[in-house]
């Protein structure tokens, strides 16, 4: 019985392996290396850079067409502004027609907080006092409140 196997083993052997003719070619012949810029490689990578980009732009789109809510700025329905309050809780400043509300919007509820009688803020208008700019922003910050400058070989 052993030496049936030990025989079946030995005639399937060369089978497995490859034969000298075979590595003979291999070794008479190499593969010659890839080439690195050819115009399949490119354009290989240039489609890859452009499926990627129209995904970026696909999903930038999507998001904007799902955040749009009352057809833009045309509704009778706009959000002026908006702060949160918790996790998952805002209180919403929303303008409908002429008339300003603060609502309170949370998972599952939304409920009017107040009605404005007069408009927080005038549609399109900026607030009276513009942000300050860094250099008056530094300014102010430093101590001795007036911005003075180092005078030229004052060490430190």
């Amino acid at each position: 019985m052993i030496a049936l196997s030990a025989r079946m083993f030995a005639m399937t052997l060369p089978m497995a392996l490859p034969g000298r003719e075979v590595m003979a070619q291999q070794a008479a012949n190499p593969a010659a290396p890839p080439q690195l810029f050819s115009a399949g490689y490119i354009a290989q990578v240039l489609g890859s850079l452009a499926l990627v980009f129209l995904g970026i732009f696909l999903v930038v789109f999507l998001l904007r067409r799902v955040n749009r809510i009352g057809g833009g700025a045309g509704g009778a329905l706009r959000v002026l502004a908006s702060a949160s309050v918790g996790q998952r809780e805002r209180v919403v400043l929303i303008e409908v027609g002429e008339q300003q509300l603060l609502i309170g919007v949370a998972p599952g509820n939304v409920r009017a907080l107040h009605t404005l009688e007069r408009p927080v803020a005038a549609p399109g208008t900026r607030p009276a006092r513009a942000p300050a700019d860094f250099a008056s922003l530094l300014r102010a910050a430093s101590p001795t409140g007036t911005g003075s400058r180092m005078q030229p070989g004052a060490g430190l």
